[in-house]
């Protein structure tokens, strides 16, 4: 597989949409932030990377997808260290959603380039990159476990991050189509499927707390779990090579779909960790087989336009779910799932125009 370099970066900037998860509660209590708000910390990163996809897709048709994604990753190597000296919550949340806006000039111009250098086979390229995710995710998630000497953690982020932008300088600068972000499929599966993207980041981001607060877990224990979702997530997007062979992508992807969503109210009972592990295989797999349908009906660098168009729609629709999630409290996993299906019904109005 080509463009190895993407995939490394990937991982690094995975590390940024997880890493601050674990600290929710000693944010809570350092900052004085009441319990009900703790959904808007991870809230401010997705505000930042939806609203700017389709905007940085558009950019990159400007600059080119690797410039575009050199500028991404230049604003993500910053953010942590605003993240580390912010006093006030409200500092905290602008620090965050400066991360979220460098992540969304990241996410399509990799995944485009990435279909680019891999026509023959993108399923499977896409299914590396969101497996690459999952790794990065894992990393994040353990972060403050392995850097335990407070600001050192946040220094040593944006150094990796710079470092990935580095290492990313010599990949060609494609320049996209932005007219191919009209296609009415794109957009229906984006929202079908953004319950499906937000169920998987209420555990990722919130499980530590619900784990903590409602289930009597102590912090380490909560992450080590959440840390099933990740590594579960990666074989799932391992497996997005079943998509290249002789498989209907569309009925995998409504397979999938329900079985990465459901399972995630095992997290009410005593086998939990059962719940992680089938949501984040079949939720990161649902996803992937998503990117590979929108990279066969958006060609090769093309599909830029189609991965920002549906990633922000993912974001913008599933963000909600985090103070949503928060607000319901116990309830949470109940209530995510139920709005969650009930966006997926939404796919059978493109059923018959969607022949992959």
């Amino acid at each position: 597989m080509k463009g190895i370099r993407i995939i490394i970066a990937r991982i690094i900037y995975a590390i940024h949409w997880f890493y601050l998860a674990p600290l929710i509660p000693y944010l809570i209590n350092k900052l004085d932030i009441p319990i009900q708000l703790a959904g808007l910390i991870p809230f401010s990163f997705f505000l930042g990377s939806g609203i700017m996809q389709v905007p940085s897709a558009y950019i990159s048709t400007r600059i080119g997808l690797r410039n575009t994604l050199l500028v991404g990753l230049l604003v993500m190597s910053i953010s942590p260290l605003m993240v580390s000296y912010s006093r006030t919550f409200s500092e905290l949340l602008l620090s965050y959603l400066i991360d979220g806006i460098g992540a969304s000039m990241f996410f399509s111009t990799g995944g485009g380039m990435l279909a680019f250098l891999n026509k023959d086979s993108p399923a499977f390229a896409l299914g590396i990159y969101n497996a690459a995710f999952a790794l990065g995710g894992l990393i994040g998630l353990n972060w403050y476990l392995i850097f335990k000497n407070g600001i050192l953690l946040f220094y040593i982020l944006s150094f990796l991050t710079l470092i990935s932008l580095i290492i990313n300088v010599c990949n060609p600068n494609l320049k996209p189509k932005w007219n191919i972000i009209k296609d009415y499929r794109i957009i229906l599966l984006g929202i079908s499927i953004s319950g499906i993207w937000g169920v998987y980041y209420v555990i990722g981001e919130l499980y530590p707390t619900f784990a903590f607060y409602y289930m009597h877990l102590n912090i380490t224990n909560s992450s080590l779990f959440t840390s099933f979702l990740l590594i579960s997530s990666a074989v799932g997007g391992l497996l997005t090579f079943i998509a290249d062979k002789r498989v209907k992508k569309f009925n995998l992807l409504i397979v999938s779909s329900i079985l990465g969503t459901l399972p995630s109210l095992l997290l009410y009972t005593n086998i939990y960790y059962a719940g992680i592990i089938i949501t984040g295989i079949f939720n990161e797999l649902a996803i992937s087989v998503m990117y590979s349908i929108i990279a066969v009906l958006q060609k090769g660098e093309n599909s830029t336009m189609g991965l920002a168009l549906v990633n922000s729609l993912n974001i913008l629709i599933g963000m909600n779910f985090e103070p949503l999630a928060s607000y319901f409290g116990y309830y949470m996993w109940a209530i995510v799932n139920i709005v969650g299906l009930m966006l997926f019904t939404l796919i059978i109005l493109i059923r018959q125009s969607i022949s992959v």
